[in-house]
């Protein structure tokens, strides 16, 4: 039985799942090149039912990660709630004033080219339904299919979505499962559960406006980066704060001790207006919004807001610890769960891990809403026909491709190449001398985390390649860190903590004593966003660390996704050439072919 799951509007996704096997999964942008891309994905579709070697007559059903009615509902109670307040929305204006896409844009496009928030929100509801309507002849006309279809539509819960792409394809026979993001097609911004073998049951749910994802998304935005999309920024931000505003903003969010909380809305404007816009009481309290101009040398963010994200990260911690704490006590189980969008602050992850009585943790790569998707498809395969579940290949989903496909990539552009008897052996050497190697291999991995298919590398004792990678290479903010790979069997002697990190979305102190030893990947406040890799999940990826730790002792790489900042994740063999040549990356091992970038190229 087949299964098409189907995500958009944030980081379009598509997904196949065939009884309890994951098919293909990947997200839109790899296809399209435009970052973060939530329209329909087309190509993510092709590119699954490609993989699968089937045509869209073969489908049985589809999956949609959003549900019509509920949204509606939620709505306008969200409206009557907050009323007259809400008679804003009708003004239609994003941050400065702004006026905003108007509804006939947003409702046959999304909206506007301005932003996240360029959009009408009425005509977002609208399009929303429209779009549960037209899912499956959108379908069609995306892979050109014009023969008979059999596939039946199912309109899946956004938050069972969430919950289903992590515990599905989790190796836990029961486990608490936690999931959390901005707002859910029935207003969910978070859901407490449990689940056992194949039935998942909600224990509570919390609901817009209450949202840490909003919250979260909100500050982005003053902080001067783009909501939704540079929350990642912020926690790489967090560390070179102090605590000078933790207590103020404690009043942002109260817990309740049922497990629940709710936000202090005189502090946010989203409950009234659909933007992520903070209020005037916020404003006097903390000044202006930091100006969304690009951080560099010449224009570096100030102490302040510094803080401000410091303040907005330990709010956030201190919410999910709590969350997860009254979720424990209810459940009783040791094994925990997460996805959505907020259950990519690694930080956050890590903290639960260790400071509450779970035991252990899992996180699927993709756990924002491009892994609604694949969640959508599971809770169809797996939830509501008996189908098994998936027991392993949840990382390494995209496509992959041969050898002639990569050495015509080369040929086509001109590049002289060798091919390597051993290209991880080379490899490992090339990055031992200092050399930033492009390293693409197999099938592509999914989410935002290069977790070594489509990576860059570079040697981790090297105190210069961070400043390098992030000035010359990806061309991004100098604040943000580089994660490790490390190999599995050895991150104990590096890393505090021993529990497995394959999809990077756990933080762990490196060790005091090893810090001067691996500078590239300690952040300001001696941190690491570990990937851990087995020989099982990856072979050439651990061969690779294996012979260089051989070179010089050190069991890791600095590890970093393989695209220029303004662009998705490589996905091609050209994908791969072209921001070899355009950036300062010095060598490319595509497959078992061998570029060295000449000096001065």
């Amino acid at each position: 039985m087949y299964v098409l799951g189907i995500s958009r509007v944030h980081d379009s996704a598509a997904a196949l799942v065939r009884d309890g096997e994951i098919v293909a999964f990947a997200e839109e942008e790899r296809f399209s090149r435009v970052k973060h891309d939530g329209r329909f994905p087309g190509g993510a579709i092709n590119s699954c039912l490609d993989q699968a070697g089937i045509t869209l007559a073969e489908v049985d059903h589809v999956a949609f990660y959003w549900q019509r009615w509920p949204e509606v509902a939620h709505a306008a109670r969200v409206f009557a709630r907050y009323f007259p307040g809400t008679l804003e929305v009708f003004r239609n204006r994003r941050e400065g004033g702004v006026r905003s896409a108007g509804w006939r844009e947003t409702w046959r496009h999304g909206g506007g080219s301005g932003g996240v928030d360029d959009f009408h929100v009425g005509g977002a509801v609208l399009a929303h339904v429209k779009r549960t309507y037209t899912i499956g002849q959108e379908i069609r006309d995306a892979v050109g299919h014009t023969g008979p279809t059999r596939f039946k539509v199912h309109l899946i819960d956004h938050h069972r979505a969430h919950a289903a792409s992590a515990f599905y394809v989790s190796p836990f026979d029961s486990a608490a499962v936690l999931t959390m993001d901005g707002v859910g097609s029935d207003g969910t911004s978070t859901c407490l559960a449990v689940a056992h073998g194949d039935k998942i049951s909600d224990l509570r749910r919390v609901k817009y406006p209450h949202s840490l994802g909003a919250m979260y998304a909100i500050i982005t935005g003053y902080l001067g980066f783009h909501p939704t999309v540079d929350e990642g920024k912020v926690m790489g931000l967090a560390p070179f704060g102090s605590g000078a505003y933790v207590d103020q903003f404690a009043d942002l969010v109260h817990l309740d001790p049922d497990g629940g909380f709710e936000l202090n809305l005189s502090w946010f404007r989203h409950h009234v207006n659909g933007r992520h816009l903070v209020s005037r009481k916020f404003l006097d309290t903390f000044g202006p919004p930091r100006p969304r101009t690009k951080v560099t040398r010449d224009n570096p963010i100030s102490q302040h807001y510094m803080d401000i994200a410091y303040a907005l990260q330990a709010t956030l911690e201190r919410a999910g610890l709590h969350l997860a704490r009254w979720l424990h006590g209810r459940t009783g189980l040791p094994r925990l769960a997460v996805a959505g969008g907020v259950a990519l602050n690694s930080v956050m992850n890590g903290r639960i891990l260790r400071e509450t009585p779970f035991e252990e943790f899992f996180a699927q790569p993709a756990a924002a809403d491009d892994g609604s998707a694949l969640g959508a498809a599971l809770e169809v395969s797996v939830g509501r026909y008996g189908r098994p579940r998936p027991t392993e290949g949840f990382i390494y989903t995209g496509p992959e491709f041969g050898e002639d496909r990569m050495e015509r990539a080369l040929a086509d552009a001109g590049v002289p190449y060798q091919r390597m008897d051993d290209i991880a052996a080379h490899t490992a050497a090339a990055l031992a001398d200092g050399l930033i190697v492009g390293w693409f291999q197999g099938r592509m991995e999914c989410g935002p985390r290069a977790l070594g298919n489509r990576s860059l590398l570079a040697d981790p004792r090297d105190p210069e390649a961070k400043t390098r990678m992030n000035e010359k290479v990806k061309h991004r903010e100098a604040f943000r860190p580089f994660a490790p790979s490390c190999l599995a069997e050895r991150a104990g002697e590096y890393f505090e903590g021993d529990h497995p990190s394959p999809v990077m979305l756990l933080v762990s102190d490196v060790l005091e004593h090893q810090r001067d030893r691996v500078p590239a990947i300690t952040h300001v406040d001696g941190t690491a966003r570990v990937q851990t890799v087995s020989r099982d999940d990856n072979p050439l990826y651990h061969r690779l660390i294996e012979r260089f730790a051989e070179l010089t002792g050190v069991p890791m790489l600095m590890n970093t996704s393989f695209n220029d900042n303004d662009e998705p994740i490589v996905c091609t063999p050209e994908d791969a050439v072209a921001c070899f040549r355009k950036t300062d990356v010095d060598a490319l091992a595509l497959g078992p072919f061998w570029v060295r970038k000449e000096a001065g190229v």
